[in-house]
């Protein structure tokens, strides 16, 4: 564990189960154990419970049973055999394994029959972070997810392009097709598009014509008082993309 920098706060025996030999919680925090086998009551072999505890630690370094947890946990299983073949017992005083009972040692491997757990691993857990639990949000429905979407991105209360009735009867000689054309280039289709651009066209020759000798230049505007003066064009004004005179807006 000092080689790897592996430090454990809590080691602990678990009682007897038939879902799994050992768990991690929190990297290490606290490692639970089984030391007895579930269907005899009696005491694990040491070098399988060594082994047991060569999974946990591997869960220190790695929460889940990745590809990169295996490897870990190969690499200690395989220093962990290295000092079994050394004949390494520790820096303490380690038992030989001996009952108090008659003085024999207990087996090095498992009984015939043992029931075995499940699982060789519980699994690793997190403690939840504190504060509030979140409220489960309602679900909503794909439309419902839609709507909403078109609403954030362009408000409510609004008209689809081409939808206003009134304007499309007017459009069509007071025909009322409340349907659109199927496609662009239909007849229908054309036949509006050039009805609004007429109608356009209209609205700008409803302007009031200006007369040559109303309108004066832009010196002589600045130093005329009635607000409603109409500027004279020049070759070199700057011209909008309808061909009007951009001006400054009056303040």
């Amino acid at each position: 564990m000092n080689k790897h920098h592996l430090s454990v706060a809590s080691l602990e025996e678990y009682p007897p189960n038939l879902e799994f030999w050992g768990r991690n919680f929190n990297n290490g925090e606290v490692i639970q154990l089984v030391l007895k086998s579930p269907s005899t009551g009696r005491w694990l072999p040491f070098k399988f419970v060594q082994m047991v505890m060569m999974h946990e630690l591997a869960h220190c370094k790695q929460m889940n049973h990745s590809g990169a947890f295996w490897k870990v946990r190969n690499e200690y299983s395989a220093e962990m055999r290295g000092l079994w073949e050394r004949g390494y017992t520790g820096d303490g005083l380690w038992g030989q394994g001996v009952l108090l009972k008659d003085g024999a040692f207990t087996g090095d491997h498992l009984a015939e029959g043992e029931l075995l757990p499940e699982h060789l691993c519980g699994g690793t857990f997190r403690s939840r972070g504190g504060g509030k639990k979140r409220k489960a949000q309602p679900k909503i429905t794909y439309k419902e997810q839609k709507e909403r979407r078109i609403r954030k991105k362009f408000g409510v209360n609004g008209v689809a392009l081409g939808e206003d009735l009134a304007t499309k009867t007017a459009l069509e000689n007071g025909k009322s097709n409340p349907s659109k054309p199927k496609v662009a280039s239909s007849k229908r289709g054309r036949d509006l598009r050039a009805a609004a651009a007429l109608a356009r066209f209209e609205v700008n020759k409803e302007a009031p014509g200006m007369k040559d000798e109303d309108l004066v230049t832009d010196s002589e505007a600045e130093s005329l008082v009635d607000d409603e003066v109409y500027i004279k064009p020049e070759p070199d004004d700057a011209l909008d993309l309808d061909g009007s005179r951009l001006v400054d807006k009056k303040r």
